[in-house]
């Protein structure tokens, strides 16, 4: 038996500790493989296979993340001199969080419509496709951070808002499925 309210709040609590980041020194109190492995349980609780690899996939990539230090809150991508590295492997854990959100809110959007939720349906499809443009404007414009500059600074804060509103629709669609 599938439990749709307590996946989907598994769900939204891994996305938001993969959201919020918090670090004391140099230890990630709450790291983001713990956020992508309680996703892939909410999903295994929906029965989501496909997303749920993704998921765990995401997880296992992002488990190294833990141990590259940040102190003081610096940025990851200054660590020991490896930027184009460290900028290659957070880019993938970005486009790799791109897919999932869209995997996971493209199905609950297709059971939406099953269930007769066209409202809700339509709301979270316009919703995505935001953030899913937002997301690769920020991507593909990291590398050119020099160029794009305020463009980029401004994309990355309303993609951290649409994260946050992406949050707020999985919460309606525990309401709604």
């Amino acid at each position: 038996m599938y439990d749709t309210y307590r996946g989907l709040t598994k769900i939204l609590w891994g996305f938001l500790f993969v959201l919020i980041d918090i670090n004391i020194e140099y230890v990630d109190i709450i790291p983001d493989f713990v956020g992508y492995a309680m996703i892939a349980y909410g999903l295994m609780q929906l029965d989501f296979g496909r997303e749920r690899s993704w998921a765990v996939g995401i997880a296992i990539i992002s488990f190294p993340a833990f141990f590259i230090p940040k102190a003081n809150g610096a940025d990851p991508m200054s660590y020991n001199g490896d930027y184009f590295l460290n900028s290659l492997y957070y880019s993938l854990l970005g486009v790799l969080h791109l897919i999932l959100m869209y995997l996971i809110i493209s199905r609950l959007i297709k059971a939406a419509e099953s269930k007769g939720q066209f409202e809700v349906a339509q709301k979270a499809r316009n919703r995505l496709t935001l953030y899913v443009g937002l997301g690769i404007f920020a991507l593909v414009g990291f590398p050119l951070g020099e160029i794009l500059g305020f463009l980029l600074i401004i994309a990355v804060i309303f993609l951290i808002i649409m994260e946050i509103v992406m949050l707020v629709l999985i919460a309606e669609f525990r309401k709604v499925l």
